[in-house]
């Protein structure tokens, strides 16, 4: 199905039901929590008779983007459901509904189809922008507000790292030019996606004074559930440190591994050019190609992740 008809068919889908239900991924950063108020915004001006509902709750480190909502259902398989920013279906924040009818919305590879209804294109910068272009299929029918477009504007600069990297198009600039037309605080939001609060700059000081950095740029930490007890820092508001690797000038990729309160490790792969979604992929992950993510066991697959990473640059750079 061609996007357009993609698109007419997610409305149609939320015309005839009573309830919809918008679920994102588990750790939410900003595209995440963007583009999933974003669209619930959006549908609520349009259909205010409809319950519309943002699942899950908010972190607080992102309610300056949006507050939990405060609307709670108990799911049934009549509900409609769309998830957004969620590449496999183990990573939703919270149980769909039996049999209910599922609309997957999401920028990364489509190696999990999950939904019904899938519209995903990984040529899009951000989920953020694609609810964006949700709207501009329909503007007789949706109103794009200043509540949404805020919403969305900082769905498009979190996954974007403020328009710094490769999925960066002229597109994604378009867009964020015309979001900016409808009262968005771009300077606010810029700086929100910049905050460090005190607890943070100790992980930072932490990252950078303990990060190990090989002769091919290969850089790497481990985070362990003690490191994030003794720095006060909660699990999933650390994510704010992925992107400071990078900014080192002799790291090419990078590899952060975080302990889970369950006992594993959340992996995060980065990278400045050479592709790292094939790594992460041996390890039953996915992502784009220089940012992608999984979940490993234990410390011996965290030394054959990082051998795999390091047999992946020097065939890349052969």
């Amino acid at each position: 199905m061609k996007t357009s008809g993609l698109l007419s068919a997610i409305l149609i889908s939320v015309t005839k039901v009573e309830r919809v239900l918008v679920y994102r991924h588990t750790n939410p950063d900003p595209d995440a929590i963007g583009s999933q108020f974003g669209l619930v915004r959006l549908l609520k001006t349009a259909f205010p008779s409809k319950t519309i509902v943002a699942m899950g709750t908010v972190p607080q480190p992102l309610t300056w983007i949006a507050m939990t909502d405060p609307v709670t259902v108990t799911p049934t398989s009549q509900d409609l459901v769309i998830t957004v920013d969620c590449a496999n279906h183990e990573r939703l924040a919270g149980n769909l509904p039996a049999d209910a009818f599922v609309i997957k919305i999401d920028h990364h590879p489509n190696r999990d189809p999950y939904g019904q209804l899938n519209w995903v294109d990984d040529t899009y910068s951000s989920c953020a922008e694609m609810v964006f272009e949700l709207f501009a299929a329909h503007p007789d029918e949706l109103t794009l507000t200043s509540v949404v477009a805020n919403a969305l504007y900082a769905g498009m600069i979190g996954d974007t790292v403020r328009f710094s990297t490769p999925e960066t198009s002229a597109r994604t600039l378009a867009i964020a030019s015309q979001l900016a037309q409808f009262d968005v605080d771009v300077a606010t939001i810029s700086h929100h996606e910049m905050d460090l609060t005190p607890k943070l700059s100790k992980l930072y000081g932490y990252v950078l004074s303990h990060l190990t950095v090989d002769a091919l740029g290969l850089a790497h930490i481990t985070l362990s559930q003690t490191v994030l007890r003794t720095l006060a820092i909660p699990y999933g508001d650390e994510d704010a440190i992925v992107p400071l690797p990078g900014n080192l000038t002799n790291v090419r990729v990078w590899l952060i591994f975080i302990a889970t309160p369950q006992g594993n490790y959340r992996v995060h792969f980065r990278s400045k050019g050479v592709p790292v979604d094939g790594v992460a992929k041996q390890f039953n992950g996915g992502g784009h190609e220089l940012a992608s993510g999984t979940f490993v066991p234990d410390t011996d697959t965290i030394q054959a992740v990082i051998a795999a990473m390091q047999n992946q640059i020097r065939k890349v750079t052969k």
